[in-house]
């Protein structure tokens, strides 16, 4: 196994790890999730309809100011986590088409689809996938999103591949992450810690 693939499924482990302690409620984040996704521009209208165990505080904008599903169109979010943006565009664009989620983890599938029983959700779905190797056909989805989770993959590249491909003729793709100016110092990138923020 060459070094650069060595190291990308160390920080892939990494952050399925750090996740996955969010999932299980090991680990939280340091501020109100409430709060946050507000400061981020969600309508508290809609927050309230959405149960606190898929609102995790793990966003970093809000890609679906951005969206307006027409009838019958269909979403897939990219690491979907418990499901806050896959909700909030059932609840936003009630006659769309399905509405999907991918993520990595089971148990925040887990998660996101005990909410989605809970209410009542219809038509929105859940899969276990990797965003390197989407579990869909290609040319499925009218929009794929994606809220702060792109930069948690070290093979970017071959997610835009796979975005590309799921996408239909003419779909959009929104996307809110962290990017970088410049280059981090070699000490910050070795950290272990760093890799699931």
């Amino acid at each position: 196994m060459d070094e650069k693939l060595k190291k990308d499924q160390a920080i892939r482990k990494e952050v399925r790890d750090f996740y996955d302690q969010i999932a299980t409620g090991e680990k939280q984040v340091e501020t109100s999730p409430e709060k946050l996704q507000e400061s981020l521009g969600y309508d508290p209208k809609w927050l309230q309809q959405i149960p606190e165990q898929a609102q995790l505080g793990l966003s970093c904008g809000n890609p679906l100011d951005h969206v307006l599903l027409l009838p019958g169109q269909t979403l897939l979010d990219l690491g979907s986590g418990a499901g806050l943006d896959v909700f909030m565009a059932r609840l936003k664009h009630p006659d769309a088409g399905a509405i999907y989620g991918v993520d990595r983890l089971d148990r925040m599938v887990q998660r996101a689809l005990k909410v989605r029983d809970q209410k009542g959700f219809r038509d929105v779905f859940f899969e276990v996938g990797e965003l390197t190797e989407l579990p869909f056909a290609d040319q499925s989805f009218d929009y794929v999103i994606s809220n702060c989770v792109i930069n948690l993959e070290p093979d970017t590249q071959k997610v835009y591949e796979e975005i590309f491909r799921v996408l239909r003729r003419g779909g959009r793709f929104v996307v809110s992450d962290i990017v970088l100016k410049k280059p981090l110092p070699q000490a910050l990138r070795e950290r272990k810690d760093l890799h699931g923020t």
